[in-house]
């Protein structure tokens, strides 16, 4: 890493202790090697050692990050002018003594974006983007603020005033209706860490976008490099979304004020990912920069999911997330409430308001389906691996929370429709839950299942304690029979392929890649695709990120059999070896292909199984 200089506040008002308050300052005119300096004059410390910390892990990552390693270059300066020696028993804390005596702290802040690979363990230490912090001078800052602004133990129901002085005509995105807006510098206020931390803030020159939904005033801001996305298109393509959301919820929402944060990025991320994190009153984007025609279903999933969590965690959360230790945290055994009713409530909203049709619903569960019993330990029970998340062992289940965890959703929403002739719904019982708990009570982890027997029946209770604590596989034909649904674990049947490998893309070359040949079946074979073809031409068309379901689907939407399908690649024999153009072709002929978890109609279902499926799926 390069030596970077200190920064120098150019300020000459005469700092003060501020008592009670944290009082930061922080300029953003002033970027050095994607570092800005940070200034605290603290508040009032009694004990004798003063407990200086960052973050190890913040709400809704379930990851241990340690932003402590994008700090450096910290000094305690005190009273007297000099210097105070502390200790670092590790990277997120630092043990200042005789406190009393601080007049300021000043530190530098990394960008996590672009951190080098050496601040992280291994790959998969790096900070997932839209938890991260973004330093670009006078384009963009993504200030998550867990990144930038550290507390004292046992001092975190302080309140925190931040002054941000900003490059002109930057406008600060957030949530927060406690943001003065200056010409050149904002002031910021929140009433304890937890509220800061649950508070992200975008600057960059605005382009937002405010529509009214259900008694709330909701904020679009976009940052896109190349202008491919605004804030107009995006609120044109997600109101619809969230009205619909307001319905799903009861008429209103539990927020006056919530902002949705997009960065649109031009480049890939070094984490390799792209999607969103959640707050209470705000969610944070980071997405591919791309034509926006591509990216409509992409902002409804994402944005339906991410606003959904104002109910869980906000009005449904236990102790663990109640009282979060930034440092030492506990973690909930019901990921499959917060996570899993989440992504289903998302998807299950969509196909009751009819934003989508019936059978793209049934292909997002049948895709929940594959990726739950393909990708992760299916029989694992999802208390015990909320419990553990944050052990490597463990973690790497996580994801799951979105596969079987809004299946899960799923089963008990049409249990509990069937059982009460479709008038009672996961829909109703988050509502009811929202009343038993509310933002400001937390629930203990142990009384969950209780609570949720009292509200519902001793059935779902079962169901809970068999399929969620228990390790059993979900019973997708029971479940489905009851909404007049039949299921299939495998169907075989004849029909036109494009071979069965897997794809993926190169970001550096904008390719589609060809991998998991050994998985691929006849016609793939007879391609002689192999592992690590880049496709150049398919059938004469280029295939991008955008429109590689149009090209490829069309395909087999139109061809017939005997049509003869012909696709350049792009291969290496080799590491270091340039790539050679090679062509390879085909007759297209039907494949045996076993179809995994395929759902149908059951054409003579039962009256209760109608009024079941009518009331899950909105019909009349």
């Amino acid at each position: 890493m390069k030596k970077i200089s200190l920064f120098i506040f150019c300020c000459i008002t005469l700092f003060v202790n501020a008592g009670n308050d944290y009082n930061y300052f922080v300029d953003l005119t002033k970027v050095e090697n994607d570092k800005v300096q940070v200034k605290l004059i603290p508040p009032d410390i009694s004990e004798s050692t003063a407990t200086f910390m960052f973050p190890s892990i913040v709400p809704g990552t379930y990851a241990i990050y340690n932003f402590g390693k994008f700090i450096s270059d910290l000094k305690v300066i005190g009273k007297d002018g000099k210097e105070i020696a502390y200790t670092k028993p590790d990277e997120n804390t630092y043990l200042i003594p005789t406190p009393k005596n601080m007049a300021y702290i000043t530190y530098l802040v990394e960008d996590s974006w672009d951190a080098e690979l050496k601040k992280h363990e291994n790959k998969d230490d790096i900070v997932f983007e839209p938890a991260g912090t973004d330093i670009e001078k006078d384009k963009a800052f993504v200030l998550n603020t867990h990144g930038f602004f550290g507390y004292f133990k046992n001092y975190t129901n302080k309140e925190f005033i931040i002054k941000v002085k900003k490059p002109v005509g930057f406008y600060a995105s957030s949530g927060l209706t406690t943001i003065k807006n200056g010409s050149d510098t904002d002031v910021v206020n929140v009433f304890d860490y937890h509220k800061l931390v649950d508070s992200p803030i975008m600057y960059n020159l605005p382009d937002t976008t405010f529509v009214e939904v259900g008694g709330a005033r909701v904020l679009i801001t976009v940052y896109s490099p190349n202008k491919k996305v605004t804030s107009a298109y995006v609120a044109r393509n997600i109101s619809e979304v969230l009205d619909a959301q307001r319905r799903y919820l009861g008429g209103t929402l539990p927020v006056n004020k919530y902002a949705f944060i997009f960065y649109f990025n031009d480049k890939p991320t070094l984490s390799g990912a792209n999607g969103a994190l959640e707050h209470c009153y705000s969610s944070m984007y980071i997405l591919p920069e791309m034509d926006s025609i591509y990216l409509t279903q992409t902002l409804r999933d994402v944005a339906s999911h991410e606003f959904f969590h104002i109910v869980t965690p906000l009005s449904i959360h236990s102790e663990e997330i109640g009282n979060f230790d930034f440092n030492k945290p506990k973690m909930s055994e019901h990921l499959w409430l917060y996570e899993g009713l989440t992504e289903y409530n998302a998807h299950h909203m969509q196909v009751l308001y009819g934003l989508i049709d019936i059978d793209k619903f049934i292909e997002v569960i049948e895709g929940k389906m594959i990726e739950a019993q393909t990708q992760y330990n299916d029989t694992m029970p999802f208390t015990f691996m909320s419990t553990h998340v944050l052990e490597e062992k463990y973690h790497k289940q996580y994801n799951n929370v979105y596969a079987k965890g809004a299946l899960i959703n799923m089963c008990l929403d049409i249990l509990l429709r069937y059982n009460s002739n479709g008038e009672y719904g996961t829909q109703n019982l988050m509502a009811d839950l929202s009343k038993l708990y509310g933002k400001d009570k937390s629930f203990k982890d142990d009384d969950l299942f209780n609570d949720i027997e009292k509200l519902t029946s001793h059935e779902a209770r079962k169901f809970l304690d068999t399929y969620v604590a228990g390790n059993q596989k979900l019973p997708f034909k029971e479940i489905l029979a009851m909404v007049g649904l039949n299921y299939e674990e495998k169907t075989e049947k004849n029909e036109l392929s494009l071979g069965g490998f897997g794809m993926g893309f190169n970001p550096n070359t904008n390719r589609a890649v060809v991998f998991d040949m050994v998985h691929a079946d006849a016609f793939g074979k007879k391609m002689k695709y192999k592992d690590g073809d880049e496709i150049v031409l398919f059938n004469g068309k280029n295939i991008t990120m955008e429109n590689y379901k149009e090209v490829l689907y069309g395909f087999l939407q139109n061809a017939k059999t005997g049509d003869k399908l012909v696709v350049e690649v792009a291969r290496k024999k080799g590491k270091g070896k340039k790539e050679k153009l090679k062509t390879l072709s085909a007759k297209v002929a039907p494949v045996k292909v076993t179809i995994p978890n395929n759902i149908t109609v059951n054409k003579t279902p039962t009256d209760k199984q109608v009024v079941a499926r009518n009331a899950w799926l909105g019909l009349k």
